[in-house]
């Protein structure tokens, strides 16, 4: 059993690294320095290329050019200056000390604490069982240094507490433990731990803090020893783990370079950048030539577009652990996200037109106060899956969703095949739905057998093709919807809410009986299984017993108001 990095004090907190404040706001100095060297750049020349610059009668002229160094030395100020930039320095070196000082960490049986401020202090805390993933996040100059930023988020509004900055393996150490720790909470509840893999190297100490597992690395390995600190570092910079057949062993995808610069090129941002490129250009070359001189600014922020693109899904892997899924992607900037089990409201498998004789599909997900606390809904920060094929979709799906994980042939059905027993739309569903009629459906799947385990999925689009699924336990409540054209060729919508994210769980364009009894049918699905998830957790000691038992009724279609919801008989996550 190995401590968690870093020296704790009486009470647990411990300390960042030493060089966090460098990243976290001492850029500063960085700035000053570079207005140095901007200004000496001059007295730099001459030191190096006197002679050179004397024979060809170019340094006359710098000499002669009037700077910031010959006024100060003209006035006599030179030292006063030198001193006030000195002074600055040490007061942002003297500052950035008393930060890190101030700022601080620690684990608990209970949660993820971070402390800052010396005068304004700020205290967040993240309860383990509301945790939602834990992310390493390597901006290039981070890791740079060796450093890494942990990102912990929580169901929660701006639910969110940072670890900025860990060296990079004492990072994954503090990873590991956070997750295992939430994973143990999510299976058994802090009153029954035992049996659970990894709960003894988990233990409380006797000051009341977590002890970390053994230093791993990618899926559980434990750290082959570099051969001296320079390869160490190496290892670090590109963010890979120094045993391959850890890598080899624990990765379910991975998408090559090649087939993600293919997926973007064929993707609808660059065909729409093409087809803007050539219309300005015809309309330069037939009405006015200056016109392509447009094509400059958008060429830039289209190219920053397909860029930002590839830099976030490059060397991208899937992997699973024990106790949760993990992702790694990035160029110049990393980002290793890890999503402990049970922590999916809903998932969607995509493809667009340009894909669908490549065989290639997208998969994003939606998971509570991810996109909250990251400042809104980015499809990009959402993608467990860039680009595959419809094995690594399924894969991928049976992996995040353990329940599915015996539903292979049920899963391609739903992507590509003939939608077996969906409900499909109604017959005059083409003025709503368009060419995406025939492919359109929904299905509860589960109910013949463990219905905890239960899904709603939903099949759409025709230019670009969609497979949504979403654990009925997620559910925050459906809704009965009929807009002014649904009801004008009577028809109806069928929706189930969860949490804020890029997949919708709505099925449009239904006739309206069917759509009535697939309410029904999805009303009393999610407050059966909500009632027996909150009768499971109150067993565990998570949550107060349920008062009661909830006995469905079935009711009839006169029974439905346009928008009906069925409520939550559990909090949320």
């Amino acid at each position: 059993m190995t401590a968690l990095p870093g020296t704790a004090d009486a009470e647990g907190w411990r300390r960042l690294h030493p060089l966090s404040p460098l990243l976290r706001g001492g850029i500063a100095l960085i700035v000053i320095a570079g207005i140095i060297i901007a200004n000496f750049r001059d007295r730099i020349i001459e030191v190096f290329f006197a002679g050179q610059l004397w024979e060809s009668g170019e340094l006359e002229g710098l000499v002669e050019e009037q700077d910031m160094i010959d006024f100060l030395v003209r006035e006599g100020l030179l030292l006063l200056a030198l001193g006030i930039v000195l002074g600055v320095i040490a007061l942002i070196v003297l500052f950035s000390w008393i930060a890190w000082r101030f700022h601080t960490y620690r684990i608990t049986d209970e949660a993820v604490e971070a402390r800052s401020g010396v005068v304004f202090r700020n205290h967040r805390r993240a309860p383990l069982e509301r945790i939602q993933s834990v992310n390493l996040q390597r901006p290039l100059l981070a890791r740079a240094l060796g450093l890494t930023k942990i990102e912990v988020l929580t169901a929660g509004t701006d639910g969110k507490v940072e670890l900025a900055y860990l060296g990079h393996r004492d990072a994954k150490i503090v990873r590991e433990q956070i997750v295992r720790q939430a994973a143990t909470h999510t299976r058994v509840g802090r009153a029954d731990v035992e049996g659970v893999p990894g709960a003894e190297e988990g233990g409380s100490a006797a000051s009341g803090e977590l002890q970390a597992p053994a230093p791993v690395g990618y899926g559980g390995y434990v750290y082959a020893d570099a051969n001296d600190k320079l390869t160490e570092r190496a290892h670090d910079f590109i963010d890979v783990d120094v045993d391959p057949k850890a890598i080899v062993a624990n990765t379910l995808v991975k998408v090559p370079a090649g087939r993600l610069l293919g997926s973007i090129a064929l993707g609808w941002e660059s065909i729409i950048t093409v087809l803007i490129l050539l219309a300005v250009i015809v309309l330069g070359a037939t009405l006015t030539p200056e016109i392509i001189f447009g094509i400059i600014p958008l060429g830039i922020v289209m190219v920053s577009i397909l860029f930002a693109q590839f830099n976030k899904g490059f060397n991208f892997t899937l992997s699973r652990s024990s106790d949760a899924v993990r992702t790694g992607a990035g160029l110049t900037a990393t980002t290793t996200e890890t999503i402990p089990f049970g922590r999916i409201h809903a998932i969607e498998a995509r493809q667009p037109l340009m894909w669908r004789p490549l065989g290639w599909w997208k998969v994003r997900i939606t998971m509570a106060g991810h996109s909250v606390s990251q400042g809104g809904q980015n499809s990009s920060q959402n993608l467990v899956l860039p680009v595959g094929f419809e094995a690594d979709v399924v894969r991928v799906i049976a992996t995040v969703l353990p329940g599915v994980d015996g539903e292979i042939e049920a899963l391609r059905d739903g992507l590509s095949g003939a939608a077996t027993d969906y409900l499909g739309a109604g017959p005059r569903a083409g003025w709503v739905l368009w060419w995406g009629r025939r492919r359109a459906g929904i299905r509860i799947e589960g109910l013949a057998g463990d219905i905890s385990g239960s899904t709603l999925r939903i099949r759409r689009g025709a230019l670009n093709r969609s497979l949504s699924l979403m654990p009925i336990v997620r559910a925050q409540s459906v809704q009965l919807r009929r807009p002014f054209m649904h009801r004008f060729l009577g028809l109806a919508s069928v929706q189930a809410h969860t949490v804020l994210g890029p997949v919708r769980m709505e099925m449009r364009g239904l006739g309206l009986g069917a759509a009535q009894k697939m309410f029904d049918e999805l009303e009393m699905t999610v407050l059966r299984v909500q009632g027996m998830d909150a009768a499971e957790r109150a067993a565990r000691g998570e949550v107060p017993e349920p008062v009661g038992t909830y006995t469905p009724e079935v009711q009839t279609p006169d029974q439905h108001t346009p928008e009906t919801h069925a409520p939550d008989p559990r909090s949320s996550e």
